[in-house]
């Protein structure tokens, strides 16, 4: 029987904690995978951004399963894949063959495209609050990709645009 498995990459995990929404993804998709790789980008031994303890704190909840996907010989086939971004797509190519739905959420664009040349599915951050404003979750997207924007995480206003138009805001 296929299950759905979400996987997170760093980058959305941080983003998300940054404006106070990481809930989102537990409240969209239940269960959320990360490699270990992943935990220790996002739980560095010296925090490394000002959110890393709230992000401490969530993966204590226990809805983030940390899973251990030794990357063995698999590589990605860009060289600008980080070691997370590399983790994370090996988790979703590993589940994905053995007959589960895959969902991976990340942002990074060397990461995307390497996720979308092996087939696996994807949401980035500002589609993760779109369709939490699409399924009723919050009242509008645009504070939060505004918030979003003006903390420093880089969203293309072009991707701004497309969420907006897509929820009618």
């Amino acid at each position: 029987m296929s299950r759905r498995v979400v996987i997170a990459d760093a980058g959305p995990l941080i983003a998300l904690a940054r404006i106070d929404s990481i809930a989102l993804l537990r409240k969209l998709f239940g269960r959320v995978c990360i490699t270990e790789t992943v935990r220790d980008e996002i739980l560095p031994a010296a925090p490394a951004f000002p959110d890393a303890d709230l992000l401490a704190d969530v993966l204590l909840e226990g809805w983030i399963d940390v899973v251990s996907m030794p990357l063995g010989n698999w590589q990605p086939l860009n060289p600008g894949v980080d070691p997370g971004e590399a983790s994370a797509i090996h988790a979703a190519c590993h589940w994905r063959d053995t007959g589960d739905s895959v969902l991976l959420v990340m942002d990074d664009r060397a990461g995307r495209l390497e996720a979308r040349s092996r087939g696996i599915a994807l949401i980035g951050t500002a589609a993760v609050i779109g369709l939490a404003r699409t399924e009723g979750l919050i009242s509008a997207a645009r504070p939060l990709l505004e918030r979003l924007a003006q903390s420093g995480y880089y969203l293309g206003q072009a991707v701004i645009a497309a969420v907006l138009a897509d929820v009618g805001e």
